[in-house]
């Protein structure tokens, strides 16, 4: 079964932040809660094929998300990080891939080369292959983490889960996969920071 959500709902809830109270809410706001220190020991980390998660509260779409992190890139090295986004998959700098509330950073396990993964994860960006808002196995059009699961050759098959009536692969399921070894997380709202 595909689950087909509209390409204006996924961008106008991924833009919105919605304030409990007074109830208000504000299109395209700027206002995160990672900053430059927390960034700064992102860059010290974070190596080439690590993935990282990132999570907005407030956000319309956060609420529509299951779990708790809300999105999924691969960093491919230079300050860089691929992505499937509502645009299609892009690359894009790490400063603005980490404006965010919450960041993790995980280390996957796998007998795919690195340098392989990197490449396809650039090959898709040089692409531009699109996030088609239908999430199946069987196209070549990816959502944000079925990506970083195709740049690593399915190393996350067993972190999918039955969604609305199909298998789908959220950003929880990676950051709980035993394919990946969490190196740092950045969450002030748990208090992990």
């Amino acid at each position: 079964m595909k689950i087909r959500i509209p390409k204006f709902i996924s961008e106008f809830t991924g833009h919105t932040y919605l304030h409990k109270y007074p109830l208000w809410f504000v299109y395209r706001p700027d206002v995160h809660r990672v900053r430059g220190n927390d960034v700064r020991e992102i860059l010290n980390i974070v190596a080439p094929g690590d993935i990282l998660l990132r999570r907005f509260d407030g956000y319309l779409n956060t609420a529509f998300t299951p779990g708790f992190w809300g999105h999924a890139g691969a960093y491919v090295g230079g300050n860089q990080v691929v992505h499937s986004v509502s645009e299609g998959c892009i690359q894009e700098d790490i400063l603005n891939f980490c404006r965010a509330d919450a960041i993790a950073v995980l280390e996957p396990y796998t007998s795919t080369n690195v340098a392989e993964a990197i490449k396809k994860a650039k090959d898709y960006a040089d692409e531009n292959v699109p996030y088609d808002y239908q999430f199946s196995e069987t196209n070549k059009k990816y959502y944000c983490t079925e990506l970083v699961d195709a740049i690593y050759n399915g190393i996350f098959f067993a972190d999918y889960t039955e969604t609305v009536g199909g298998m789908i692969l959220m950003p929880d399921g990676i950051y709980n996969s035993k394919a990946v070894r969490l190196k740092l997380q950045i969450n002030y709202k748990e208090g992990s920071k």
